[in-house]
């Protein structure tokens, strides 16, 4: 047996014997190590979980109050849910008071999301939206995308041609030249291609907004800014296509007046049209189109107040769920998402400018946010709410509306 190597104490130059350590005292370097990971993987989690939550508090403030909201408003909604929820799993391997921090602060985003507007269709877990009854009123809503400028008229009338649509509430019918900015955008003169095409339908048109309905058109009263373009018969087609963003079509059906709203809110950034690196006044631009947005949104709720008939108000509104923009018109009308069985409803998709280089990452054709609205006010009954993709004419997806009186 080898014996425990004897030394010498310097200070009293007597013998000593080292102490054999305990067996199972004091810590490992491994378990130091894995404390000390957890110990900062909980500071960095509780960093994170604080920073959304401020993110998500301050966007709800601000959001339809502000004019640079659109830079905090542009996160696709479903993620204002999905990120508090992979922080609070995340949050079960941190220790202590870090682990409840970072559980209270991803609940709280969390909770203000599912309170604000996630996007996701809760119902659709139970409901069923049942058969369409014979005789119900076909509506179609659809963003034509310049008029089917990436693929061509002829597509916009294959698909819409499919539908076999009672009304067609479409938007983007204009041409646009890129590279010209807001200022590239010139009118279609078609109604010659549109009755053949739509034999026996009833046409209206303002700016860019085409609605045909088989049942006649009896008012066709201007909304919002539209009122003044109709007091200047002279304005240039650039100033109506930018501000005339509503406009409403009374329709005899039956012995019934049903008023219709083709929709297509002021874009509150055109991310293909600006130059980070350009020298470009983005407060002038985002206060203009902020302000454009108020007067259009606050003018349909305005028509929507005074308005005694029936309603259908479908387009695309530029906002998602969880933008504050469309508060007043949630307020006024029903969300024909009630008849809708999907539990994410999602309709528009980022489309990325040409030679973006991460295209094939963005531009996808599965969507991320719902722009795309329909509602109804009054004895209006929804039967059935889908968004049908449109084969690649459009970045929007369609809007397809069964209903009856």
């Amino acid at each position: 047996m080898t014996s425990e190597p004897v030394l010498a104490d310097p200070r009293t130059d007597e013998e000593v014997v080292p102490a054999t350590p305990r067996q199972g005292t004091g810590p490992s370097r491994l378990r130091r190590t894995a404390r000390l990971l957890r110990l900062w993987y909980g500071r960095a989690l509780v960093a994170v979980a604080g920073i959304w939550l401020l993110y998500a508090v301050v966007r709800w403030l601000v959001s339809g109050r502000w004019h640079w909201s659109i830079l905090l408003d542009a996160v696709p909604p479903l993620l204002l849910v999905g990120v508090p929820l992979v922080l609070l799993v995340a949050s079960a391997a941190a220790c202590g008071r870090r682990r409840l921090w970072a559980a209270g602060a991803t609940s709280a985003a969390l909770l203000l999301a599912l309170v604000t507007g996630s996007a996701v269709n809760w119902p659709a877990l139970w409901r069923d939206p049942g058969k369409v009854p014979p005789g119900a009123l076909h509506v179609v809503s659809l963003n034509t995308q310049y008029w089917g400028q990436a693929t061509s008229p002829e597509k916009v009338y294959s698909v819409l041609h499919r539908t076999k649509a009672d009304v067609y509430l479409l938007q983007e019918h204009v041409i646009w030249q890129p590279g010209l900015g807001e200022d590239g955008y010139r009118e279609l003169h078609d109604d010659a291609r549109l009755r053949a095409e739509f034999p026996g339908y009833h046409i209206a048109r303002r700016g860019e907004l085409l609605t045909l309905s088989r049942f006649p058109i009896v008012a066709q009263p201007p909304v919002g800014p539209g009122a003044e373009i109709d007091a200047n018969p002279g304005t240039p087609f650039s100033r109506v296509f930018a501000r005339d963003k509503v406009m409403r079509t009374d329709l005899r059906v039956g012995d019934r007046v049903l008023s219709i709203y083709n929709v297509h809110i002021t874009v509150p950034l055109a991310v293909d049209n600006l130059n980070l690196f350009s020298g470009y006044d983005f407060d002038s631009y985002f206060a203009r189109k902020f302000a454009w947005r108020q007067e259009e949104f606050r003018g349909l709720e305005r028509d929507l107040d005074r308005n005694p008939h029936p309603t259908v108000i479908a387009g695309d509104f530029n906002a998602t769920d969880a933008m504050r923009d469309m508060e007043g018109v949630k307020d006024r009308a029903d969300d024909a998402l009630r008849a809708n069985d999907d539990l994410f409803p999602l309709s528009w998709k980022f489309g990325a400018p040409a030679g973006f280089e991460w295209d094939s990452v963005f531009n996808r054709a599965l969507p991320l946010w719902r722009v795309d609205w329909a509602f109804t006010v009054g004895p209006v009954q929804v039967h059935r709410y889908d968004l049908r993709p449109t084969d690649g004419l459009s970045e929007h997806r369609l809007q397809d509306l069964w209903l009856s009186l």
